[in-house]
């Protein structure tokens, strides 16, 4: 046949199935497969009657709220191909989803061998003679499983049709059959756990798969007809029916059966009670539950394979997005499925043919791999619902009402204990395992975008903490730099911004507003637009953690204001404004009365970088200096502050930070005490001459890599003054390395 390639693998033709082909039916022949007929009994011999409700309870409850959470994020989104993976990478995004969707994909294969070599083990068990051939009886049940899968989904599901009918009778012959032997003492006798029995969790291991089932109707959602209804009515009623059809089994078998048969011949003693002694349709009824199991896994898993190749998010994977026919069928996917399958029944086959025992089996051991990886795949679908759901995007309107995200937390709470209980060390590795998927696909950085809750969600978060940030009392001690850097030209000024982020550490917040002066303020939105994204773009090219903003106005002692009246969110507003010194004496006067009104009318730190061809070269300063020039508490206390966050770089970490005063023993011993409490270490060289901007600073720091020196006389009103400070510092401080002016508004204190 042709093959054709599809964006969607939901949208591209497909079977248009309903609720009761489509989801119901697959759900529950793989929810009703091995573990009812091969283990149950087993375990309920084990754990007794009152531990069996307790384990039925639990995985039921697991499942309830995964296939709520399923019901939730499918009614709230247009389904595609891939089930599962779908739902999860459109929440949570591409990272996250490709990292479940390969585990999706290992634990659906893993489960068709699984369910292969129950039916395999019903065969042996009822034919002892057969048992040496039982490696090739596995890979004979395999290749039918897998013939009927290449042919198409379609003869998949009316064959399913046959085998819920054979399945339907099988379990009515074993329910009904040891009826008559129904008694109390039975119930009494089996109702605690068997001699040596001191935990259960090995025994959920073993039953849990029996009510992952639900995915198999979650898998085939690409070919649904409306998948938005089909999943959580068929998802829900599917477990609904089998969960009742588990709790009278386990009555039945506790009021009919010793405790030693159950754990001895689970399988055999339901062929020997099978009702008018047909034990043969219990045989039948084992093959179909099994073997339709491994026929939903069988279907599923390629598609979720197909749908990762759809949305091409690892290198090569694109190449199994092709399907044949007009129901694109997963052909590609199919065989590596098949790849995956073989050696394991070859494996299961060659070790079941030694076994003994429902002890020993190998399905017990598959039983634990298989829920494994069930149990992170469920617990990531709760945490997507929960994503969802507490996000509060308004966009989430799901149709199916009965949920609410603490459904989800603990279904998600419950599949990671309960992997740990099961194996502590091998759910390690698989955690391990799936978060290095997801860094590895965030490292790649893929470029598809779902719209996903991950945005709602961070958007919640912020709403509600924004709105508790007022309500905490605020005390020194919780200071930290939020810069709003002005940077005229982004391009010509980029050290001021390189050192802006120096100074935060990213323990701050650091906004760079570009102010464009223009006379005229018509279509102010339009032509800021393209402005900020090249902002935003050089930012990104820059790799510079900041919140850029543009302000357009007609001129800048207008814009400044609209800045430091608006430029916050209430709690949250720029305590330092940063800006560079003025190269046009005419800018001086003007110059002052902004700096003027930044630090009196609203009471902000100001930072000025003194020199304007400064450059910012990220290299290592090992036994550089950082200078402080200290003349008031408040302003050292602030310097020294930003000289400690400098140092944290790690390209700072080595450097020196030398403090320079006047000297006086008494200042001396004061700082040196004061920086002794604040746990910074620095030395204290105190000056015998007066600190002079042309002759003892360059005579001290001509040779540091960064100066912090309080900002003589920003206060005065006087042009003239201000003219003459202009052109001391443009003549002393222009040949000196970067040099910061600093004004401190006294808010950080050094021994908060």
């Amino acid at each position: 046949m042709e093959e054709t390639k599809h964006t969607e693998p939901a949208a591209a033709g497909g079977y248009n199935f309903g609720t009761f082909a489509g989801v119901y039916t697959p759900a529950l022949l793989t929810i009703l497969g091995l573990v009812m007929f091969m283990r149950t009994n087993f375990v309920l011999g084990s754990v007794g009657l009152f531990h069996m409700f307790l384990i039925l309870v639990v995985g039921g409850s697991i499942t309830l709220a995964t296939g709520l959470s399923i019901s939730a994020i499918a009614t709230n989104t247009d389904m595609g191909g891939g089930g599962a993976y779908y739902l999860i990478s459109r929440v949570l995004g591409p990272s996250f989803g490709t990292s479940i969707g390969l585990t999706l994909f290992v634990s659906q294969s893993l489960a068709i061998p699984f369910n292969i070599l129950g039916a395999s083990e019903a065969i042996v068990s009822g034919w002892p003679v057969l048992r040496p051939w039982f490696p090739a009886i596995n890979l004979a049940l395999g290749a039918m499983i897998f013939l009927l899968v290449w042919k198409g989904a379609d003869w998949a599901i009316k064959a399913q049709y046959v085998i819920m009918t054979v399945l339907g009778l099988s379990i009515l012959f074993f329910l009904l059959g040891p009826i008559g032997n129904f008694s109390l003492e039975n119930l009494r006798a089996n109702w605690g756990a068997a001699e040596g029995v001191t935990s259960l969790i090995p025994y959920f291991a073993i039953f849990f798969p029996a009510v992952t089932g639900i995915m198999a109707g979650v898998n085939m959602s690409g070919d649904l007809r409306k998948p938005h209804i089909s999943i959580p009515r068929g998802t829900l009623y599917a477990l609904g029916t089998a969960m009742g059809l588990y709790l009278v089994q386990i009555i039945v078998a506790a009021g009919c059966f010793p405790r030693e048969e159950m754990i001895k011949t689970p399988y055999l003693i339901l062929t020997r009670n099978a009702l008018f002694g047909l034990g043969f349709m219990v045989l039948a009824g084992v093959q179909a539950a099994t073997l339709s199991t491994a026929l939903g896994w069988a279907l599923g898993a390629p598609r979720v394979l197909q749908s990762l190749g759809v949305d091409n998010v690892l290198p090569g994977i694109g190449m199994f997005r092709a399907g044949v026919g007009p129901q694109n069928e997963p052909r590609r996917a199919i065989v590596v499925v098949l790849i995956i399958v073989t050696p394991i029944l070859i494996w299961a086959g060659i070790s079941g043919r030694n076994s003994t025992g429902a002890e020993n089996s190998p399905i017990n051991a598959m039983s634990e791999l298989v829920s494994l990886f069930f149990l992170f795949t469920y617990a990531i679908i709760n945490l997507a619902a929960f994503v969802e759901s507490i996000g509060a995007n308004p966009s989430f309107r799901p149709r199916f009402r009965y949920f609410h995200w603490s459904v989800a937390v603990y279904g998600a709470a419950a599949c990671i204990l309960a992997s740990f209980l099961i194996d502590f060390w091998l759910s390690v590795v698989a955690l391990l395992v799936i978060s290095g998927l997801y860094v590895w696909t965030r490292f790649r950085n893929l470029s598809m975008t779902y719209g996903d809750a991950r945005r709602g969600f961070v958007y919640s978060r912020i709403h509600s903490l924004l709105l508790q940030l007022p309500q905490l009392p605020l005390h020194p001690k919780n200071w930290r730099p939020t810069i709003a850097v002005l940077s005229g030209d982004p391009v010509r000024r980029g050290a001021l911004i390189d050192y802006a982020i120096l100074f935060s550490q990213r323990r701050g917040i650091l906004s760079v507003i570009q102010i464009i002066i223009s006379g005229d303020t018509r279509h102010i939105g339009e032509r800021r637009t393209p402005q900020l994204q090249a902002l935003r773009k050089l930012a990104q090219e820059r790799d510079w953690p900041i919140f850029p903003s543009v302000v357009i106005a007609p001129e800048f002692d207008s814009a400044l204001r609209i800045i430091l009246q608006s430029h916050s969110l209430d709690p949250i507003r720029p305590n330092i404004v940063m800006m560079g010194w003025p190269t046009k004496a005419e800018r001086i006067p003007p110059f002052f009365s902004h700096l003027q009104m930044i630090v009196e009318d609203f009471r902000r730190n100001a930072l000025v970088l003194a020199n304007e061809r400064t450059t910012f070269t990220p290299q290592r300063y090992d036994g550089g200096t950082i200078d402080i020039w200290w003349q008031s508490s408040a302003g050292g206390s602030l310097m020294t502050i930003l000289a400690y966050l400098v140092q944290l770089d790690r390209n700072w970490r080595k450097s020196v930070l030398r403090i320079f005063l006047p000297m006086d023993k008494e200042k001396v011993r004061r700082i040196r005490k004061v920086l002794d409490a604040a746990r910074i270490e620095a030395e204290i060289v105190g000056l015998n001459e007066e600190v002079r901007l042309r002759t003892v600073l360059p005579k001290y720091s001509s040779g540091a890599e960064l100066i912090f020196i309080e900002f003589p006389d920003y206060s005065t009103r006087d042009e003239r003054r201000q003219l003459i400070t202009h052109e001391l510092i443009k003549r002393d401080l222009g040949h000196l390395p970067p040099c910061f002016l600093v004004v401190s508004n006294g808010e950080a204190d050094l021994l908060a």
